[in-house]
């Protein structure tokens, strides 16, 4: 799924949301097999912070809540973590999680959502600490 300049954000939203709605139910209803999103995000250089939390906003809210209804689309994994140091390895695309705030709080909080899904909290006090 990739995004052309000449289309407007929100439209792209809007496609985004269906494209991963149609394909979590054919993964239900057709091919009975759990869908993951991946490699997903938008670049520093053409998108605005607000642009870019409203996406990996979008993307993990349905994934969490395919995975609440236990449907098939329940993982999302986005395109790039890096580790400080790496900034010349970036795409534009790399987010290095403590310097790219609010990003790293939504990939937190996806992870305590899903977590509390799979009744993960209460088996292992870790997650105490991040949840």
């Amino acid at each position: 799924m990739h995004r052309f300049h000449e289309q407007v954000f929100e439209d792209y939203m809007k496609f985004v949301s269906k494209w991963m709605l149609s394909h979590i139910e054919d993964g239900d209803k057709v091919l009975h097999k759990p869908v993951v999103f991946s490699e997903f995000g938008l670049s520093d250089i053409n998108f605005t912070m607000s642009e870019r939390k409203t996406m990996y906003r979008t993307i993990l809210d349905i994934s969490y809540k395919s995975a609440k209804k236990n449907r098939s689309g329940g993982g999302a994994l986005v395109w790039q973590f890096l580790v400080g140091g790496m900034q010349e390895f970036s795409d534009d695309f790399g987010i290095i999680p403590w310097e790219k705030t609010p990003i790293p709080s939504l990939f937190i909080e996806q992870s305590c959502r899903l977590a509390k899904v799979k009744g993960w909290p209460h088996k292992d006090q870790s997650f105490k600490q991040f949840c």
